[in-house]
């Protein structure tokens, strides 16, 4: 057998074709609710090289129609994004898609709305000045448990 050839034995081992499949992970797609979308645009250069879909929108009412209209794996939401509804906006799509992980950012820490918003059954609550490491660490772990409930 030539140097970087695979025997037949080896082709059907599961860990040949589990280290040949993309990772389940890395398929999902990201729904990226917040006025201006920075974040979006922050998140990129990492979600192009996990391979993650990411659909950007502005206004509560386009992540409604986001959730409705595709197949979203996580949602990372802006605390300021749901306007007139403020944090219901939670509780309604948590009563929609039960499974859906929801990760809530702000851009100061107030210890009364993050309790409030953890009630609702978020996946986490990300402070905005604590930077970007434990969001993309959040986003992933939020990724591989929407995978593991497909």
């Amino acid at each position: 057998m030539l140097k970087g050839e695979v025997s037949v034995d080896e082709q059907s081992s599961p860990l040949f074709n589990m280290n040949r499949q993309k990772p389940v992970a890395e398929c999902g797609t990201l729904l990226i609710g917040e006025p201006g979308c920075k974040l979006a645009t922050e998140l990129d250069p990492w979600v192009v090289d996990k391979g993650y879909k990411v659909r950007a929108v502005e206004n509560i009412k386009d992540v409604f129609l986001t959730l409705q209209g595709e197949k979203i794996n996580v949602l990372v939401m802006d605390v300021c994004l749901p306007e007139e509804i403020g944090c219901e906006a939670i509780s309604i799509i948590k009563s929609m898609y039960r499974n859906l992980p929801i990760i809530v950012t702000t851009d100061e820490n107030n210890p009364e709305l993050e309790s409030s918003v953890r009630q609702m059954g978020i996946f986490y609550y990300h402070v905005k000045s604590f930077g970007m490491d434990e969001l993309i660490l959040a986003i992933s772990n939020a990724m591989t448990r929407s995978a593991r409930q497909e």
